[in-house]
This record gives structure tokens, sequence and C-alpha cells, in this order.
């Protein structure tokens, strides 16, 4: 996604906010890594950072027409081949045209952001997700969660829930008398949502994940059906199990806090205990393959074609990041990544050479940062480069 041309300018105007106490978080963790990622870098980072008078400067700017001197310094910019000679020419221009002391981040971040790549044009239409979700009710009728925001919603069926700072609450105690219905809670690509069952669990619902529930528990065991990923913070009841049952896999508890991911694209549905301890039963078309007990910090991962259940030790906080705004990945493929990226920003995804899918990543980043601040943390010390059309997302290796 980025040239090198369009990096060193980037970098120019990361610096000049960083100066100006302007610099967001993600921004300074971006520069940061870049500064650290070599000698060279660190050395253009002092070159560009040297005490300047930027109140003289900005008088000395204010002088220049800028688009005159856009135009003399872009052919000299695309005439240029070789990576090294074209910063040095970037600054020395920037520098004869605009800053005596070649600081080239003043005009990038006042005047060139108006000389935006196409790339950068797309990337900007692309979001990161927002609380959005549908409920499905027993007969069928589809409610729009969003546009029913912080409202009392009245059912055909005699439910009243209440849908206020996008977190979805059933009352037991309303619905005592009634026969018990299932609802779906239905969340797109692009989106989450919250919902407090009528026991008291809390559920949070990923991108492109769906959860079946009955608008209230009765009999021996609270049971939901989930296709995606949640994470569940379970009502203690001692006398009914909580069962959150998928296709391959049923996880059984009776008051703690789990996350459990089962995509339907994914080569492997994990559950990942946070605390207390958990059932696993693993299964297959034909019904149980393996039964097994997680404890605090620990994972069962199924790979559903082997049918094999892995269990292992885990920072859960890489599995459980999402619902806190979060993605942390240590020593992580490309591929995964992007499958999730994929649907908190509802892109799809195509890799130009598959072996890319296997490069892997260490770190973290905002979950509502703009995408092109996510690539670009991708891009930075990698052998992968990103192109982007409408909302289609292309991988290619760095040539």
């Amino acid at each position: 996604m980025m040239s090198t041309t369009k990096a060193h300018i980037k970098i120019s105007k990361l610096i000049y906010k960083e100066r100006t106490d302007l610099l967001s978080e993600s921004e300074t963790d971006f520069l940061n890594v870049w500064k650290n990622e070599s000698d060279e870098n660190r050395t253009i980072y002092e070159r560009l950072s040297q005490d300047l008078d930027l109140e003289s400067k900005k008088e000395e700017y204010n002088q220049i027409d800028l688009g005159e001197a856009w135009k003399k310094l872009e052919p000299q910019l695309k005439a240029e081949t070789k990576v090294r000679t074209l910063f040095k020419e970037f600054v020395r221009y920037a520098a004869i045209l605009i800053l005596p002391l070649a600081i080239g981040g003043y005009l990038v971040y006042h005047a060139i952001d108006s000389v935006e790549s196409y790339d950068e044009i797309l990337v900007d239409n692309i979001k990161p997700g927002t609380q959005k979700a549908t409920l499905v009710l027993a007969n069928g009728e589809m409610i729009d969660l969003e546009d029913q925001q912080n409202s009392l919603i009245k059912t055909p069926e005699g439910d009243q829930l209440n849908n206020s700072n996008h977190k979805l609450s059933y009352n037991s105690e309303q619905l005592a008398e009634m026969k018990t219905k299932w609802h779906r809670l239905v969340v797109p690509k692009g989106g989450e949502y919250q919902l407090q069952l009528s026991d008291g669990t809390q559920v949070w619902l990923n991108s492109d994940s769906e959860l079946k529930y009955t608008d209230r528990f009765v009999g021996k065991d609270r049971i939901v059906h989930l296709k995606g990923e949640a994470y569940f913070d379970v009502a203690e009841d001692k006398a009914h199990a909580f069962i959150v049952k998928t296709n391959t896999m049923d996880v059984k508890v009776y008051g703690t806090e789990f996350n459990v991911m089962a995509y339907e694209d994914e080569e492997a549905v994990y559950t990942t205990l946070v605390e207390g301890s958990v059932g696993v039963d693993l299964k297959n078309e034909t019904g149980i393959v393996e039964k097994m007990m997680l404890k605090t910090n620990m994972q069962v991962a199924y790979n559903k074609g082997a049918l094999k259940g892995e269990v292992r030790t885990v920072d859960t906080g890489l599995y459980t990041g999402w619902k806190d705004g979060r993605f942390q990945f240590n020593d992580e493929d490309l591929g995964s990544i992007l499958r999730k990226l994929s649907r908190w920003y509802d892109v799809k995804v195509f890799f130009q050479n598959s072996t890319i899918q296997n490069i892997r990543f260490t770190g973290e980043m905002k979950r509502f940062d703009d995408f092109s601040t996510i690539l670009d943390l991708l891009e930075l010390g990698s052998d992968v480069e990103f192109q982007v059309k409408g909302n289609v997302l292309t991988v290619n290796q760095k040539i």
C-alpha cells in the first residue's frame, strides 16, 4: 500500500504532529516502531526532528505559492528510481521550495494532504465496525436494533426488551407467566453487539456472528446456540448449567467467563477460559468425539478436519481483547489476522500468493483505528504490501 515516497511523506507528517502535540496514541506507536526498525530510520528521524522555530517557519510558509511549489517538486520525485536518491531529492526540493531546514513535514501536513493518492482515498472509505445487530423473533419478524436504539421494544409475542447503549436486555420477571420463545441476535460483518440474557448472563457478540437463545430459561439447563464468536460472562447458578452449543463443540459451565470462536471459515474452534472451570464436549456429525475440562487461562483448540482437540495454557487477552477494542497478535499468521480484519472492516481479502498467508506477526492494534493505520503497521518491516479497490483488499509480496 505504501510506496517508499509515500512512507516518507507519512513519517514527515507524524514528526510534525509529534512536535506540535497532535500525535494520537496509535500514530505514536507507528512512529516508534518505524524509528526503531533501523539505524537509517533513526537518522532520518533525528534529522527531521531538529529544533525548529515553527512559528517563524509558519510565516515563511504562508508566503509560499504551494501549488507552484508542488508543480516543481512532483516531476522530480516521479523521475527518480532509486529509493535512497529519491528521499534525498525529496528533502532537498522541500528544503529549497518550502522550508530552509528540510523539515518536509510542515509542507506535508498543511499542503500535501490535498494531493492524496488513489489508494488512500479508497482506504478512507473502509471504516471500522460499529454497534449494530438484528433481532429475529420467533415469528420471523426482524427488528433493526440500530434503528430502535435507546428504546423499549414491545414485541407481538408479549416481550418488553430494553435496547439501550447498544445493549439488548431481557427481564425474566416480565416473562414469568409466558411461554418461552426462541430469539436470534444476528450481528453482520462490520458490527458487534452486547446482550443480557434473562438470567443476567452478559454476552458480547463479535462481527459475523449469531446467537440463538430463549427469552427466558426453564428446565434443567440454560442452552444457547452460537455461530461465530462471543464472549460470555455467565451468571452463577449451580442448579442450572449454562451450555453453549456450536456445530462441533459444546461448552458447559455454571458461572464463569470464557470466549468461544466457532466461525465456519476457520480450521479450528476455540474455547478460551478466563476464570473458573468449564467442561467441553468435542463432537462431529455422529456424536461426541472427546470430553475435557479447562481451568483458568486454558484453551482448547479443536481441529475440525483432524477431529482432534489440543489443550494449552494461553494469554487470554490474545483471544478476548476484541471485546475491549483491541486486536492482539502473538506470532499469528497473516491469513488468520486478515480473516479477523475482514469481518470487522467488512472487506474481502485476496492473496496473490498463498504462501504470504504464512507470514507471522506479533503486535497490538486498536480495533477502531483507521484501516490505513492497520495496513501500514502490517506493512512496516514485512514483505507484504496491500492494494485496495472497493471493498477488496489484495495482498502482494513486495518485489
